[in-house]
Parts: structure tokens; C-alpha cells; sequence
């Protein structure tokens, strides 16, 4: 077991644990003086972020929980801080953790935007939906600054290729602008994921995102503008969440939500580690 030798107020996880690709750890790890220096050390783990000079930005998918060919994450990392978010692990492949790393060094996509245009020019491609994001929250707190998911909304836009944007930040409300141009071409469908209306165990478990009654908000102010908006139960954790399952429908309709998805919780790799010693 891992002990939480401080408790790191809006991370989800409390600590980093061993790449399984590298061949040398420490146990040391992250518990030495680079956050542990004394026990009055009061510092926040800082959110550092990298240039990501990936050159292609659409991914194209397996997963039976995305239902798109193609997806695209403007960022790899997510400072939302889900406990169990499945794309902790993909963080190893960077040579990261997939616990504290993954919610506080972010990659940047800055030539997302352009990146996404090549994909479109291409004679080769196919209009088809694309799935904004997989592997990410496209709306993550850094996206207030950076604007990169709007960005690349306006090739979206300007290639009348439809997308389907999932998040649980209410950030997507600054996009309603260009997210009601994109309906009226009949080309955007919005999910806003609800795992929870507890706020107390969501701000545990999703210490980052928007509040479950802020995430109810954006659904009515995304629908009242007619973009076409639902919800999505994720993940359904039984003997957690899964009572919640039709208060959560229930309030969403209220709301004006128009379809609904789930997704069962699964912890693939090192996140079943991390979720064991949440809480």
C-alpha cells in the first residue's frame, strides 16, 4: 500500500508511482525533499507545462468507448485530476507517472490547430465525425488561456466537419458562439460528463473539474441556444455512484438534455493502484 504522506488539496492523486516502462525507480520517488522538505512545508504541487511537438493531431481509435474513428486531444495530461481517469497510464509513455504527473505536467498542442487543417487538405481524408476529446478534457483550466480547442472548433468549423466534444468544465460555455454557428450547419453534438451530483466526494474524485451543479448549468445554457447537448453517466462506479444513476438523468432532462451514454469505471494498469489508496 501506498501511504498519502500529505494530503495535496486539488490533486487527485497523492503521490507519483513507478513508470512500468523504466527500468530504475526509487523508492525514495517522489517522498523525498523536492515536496517533503519539512512537516510544516506548506507548497503546492505547481502545474508545469511542455511544448508537445507531436506531428499529427487526429488519432484514430479501438476503443469501445468512443464513438468516432478519429479523436483529437489538443493536450496529453489532464489537470481535471480524475482519480480514475483511464488515460493515466498513456503519461508512461512519456517517461512520466501516472499519478501526480499526469494531473500536473501538462503537454501543449500549440500547432494543434494547424495540424488539424493539414488532416483536412489532405485528399486522402474522409468527412466523418471526430471525437474532441479521448484521451483528454479539451476544456481543461489551461484552455482559458490558451484557446487551442476553440482554435481548432474554427477548422472544425471552416471544413463543415462534424465533431462531438465531451467535457466536465463549463469552460465550453465562453465556445457558444461558434458552437451555435457549428449547429446550425448540423455538425456538433455536446456531451458533458456527470459522474456524480455529490459535490463533497466530486470535489475527492475530481478535484479540477466544474461542480455537478455548474456541469447542469452548461447543459441549460448549451440547449437553450439549441446546440444539441447531452449527458454522459462516467464513470459508473458500483456501491459509489451507481445509485445516482436516475437523479442524474432525471435532473440532466430537466435540463434539456437530449441523449444519454455511461461508461462502466475500469482501471487498466497502475490507475487500479491509484484508486485503491484514493480517499
Amino acid at each position: 500500500m501506498y501511504m498519502n504522506l500529505k494530503d495535496h488539496k486539488g490533486r487527485g492523486s497523492q503521490f507519483n508511482l513507478p513508470n512500468r516502462f523504466e527500468k530504475i525507480h526509487s523508492d525514495e520517488g517522489f517522498f523525498d525533499n523536492e515536496y517533503f522538505e519539512t512537516e510544516d512545508d506548506d507548497r503546492k504541487i505547481v502545474t508545469e507545462y511542455f511544448n508537445d511537438d507531436s506531428k499529427s493531431v487526429l488519432t484514430e481509435n479501438n476503443s469501445p468507448d468512443i464513438k468516432a474513428k478519429f479523436s483529437i486531444n489538443p493536450y496529453r495530461g489532464c489537470e481535471h485530476g480524475c482519480i480514475y481517469c483511464y488515460a493515466r497510464p498513456t503519461h508512461e509513455y512519456l517517461g512520466f507517472s501516472s499519478g501526480l504527473d499526469f494531473e500536473s505536467k501538462i503537454m501543449i498542442k500549440q500547432n494543434a490547430p494547424v495540424l488539424l487543417r493539414k488532416e483536412f487538405l489532405k485528399k486522402s481524408w474522409v468527412p466523418q465525425p471526430v471525437f474532441f476529446s479521448g484521451n483528454t478534457d479539451c476544456y481543461q483550466p489551461v484552455e482559458r488561456k490558451l484557446q487551442i480547442t476553440r482554435k481548432c472548433l474554427e477548422v472544425f468549423s471552416e471544413f463543415r466537419n462534424p465533431v462531438m466534444i465531451i467535457t466536465k468544465n463549463s469552460l465550453i460555455k465562453r465556445d457558444a458562439d461558434i458552437l451555435t454557428e457549428m449547429t446550425e450547419l448540423n455538425i456538433i453534438k455536446v456531451i458533458i460528463s456527470i459522474t456524480t451530483l455529490n459535490f463533497d466526494l466530486q470535489r475527492k474524485m475530481e478535484p479540477r473539474t466544474s461542480s455537478p451543479a455548474k456541469r447542469l448549468d452548461t447543459i441549460e445554457y448549451l440547449t437553450s441556444k439549441g446546440i444539441p447537448t447531452g449527458v454522459n453517466i462516467a464513470p459508473i462506479i458500483p456501491g459509489l455512484t451507481d445509485e445516482e444513476i436516475p437523479e442524474i438523468l432525471k435532473q440532466s432532462s430537466e435540463r434539456g438534455a437530449s441523449f444519454a451514454g455511461r461508461v462502466i469505471l475500469r482501471l487498466p494498469h497502475s490507475v487500479k493502484i491509484l484508486f485503491e489508496n484514493w480517499a
